[in-house]
């Protein structure tokens, strides 16, 4: 009888050292090698959230950096694009003139030469056209 009463007491004590030991169970600030902080787990959701709030940040600047940067490429682009639409307009407009002006002066002299810009006349001198 003893061996039965002996051995739930045994079993009893087994129970309430492992109800004890049940909430420690996790693992020692020592072995973690922290300094224990009554407010560590508060002061690593700060940490978190900080570092959270901090990269939130630098994606908002990234983003605001790189729609800037689009809109610059809109607008140098639209420059980019005037300036030589310009420059050719500016280049027919040249050509144009120039045409023009050999034109007049081949049916004003009829022996225009477009190299010198020159017309030979009829006492054998070379005048330029006018």
């Amino acid at each position: 009888m003893f061996l039965k009463t002996g051995r739930t007491v045994l079993l009893l004590v087994a129970a309430a050292q492992l109800l004890v030991l049940l909430p420690y169970s996790g693992d020692a600030h020592a072995q973690r090698g922290d300094r224990h902080n009554p407010q560590w787990n508060q002061d690593y959701r700060d940490r978190e959230r900080d570092d959270w709030q901090r990269r939130e940040r630098e994606r908002e600047r990234e983003r605001e950096r790189r729609h800037d940067a689009k809109a610059t490429g809109v607008v140098v682009g639209v420059v980019g694009a005037a300036v030589v639409a310009g420059v050719i307009a500016a280049a027919a407009k040249r050509e144009r003139e120039t045409r023009e002006r050999a034109d007049y002066c081949m049916n004003r002299y009829g022996n225009y030469d477009r190299r010198t810009d020159s017309y030979r006349d009829r006492d054998g001198y070379t005048y330029p056209c006018r």
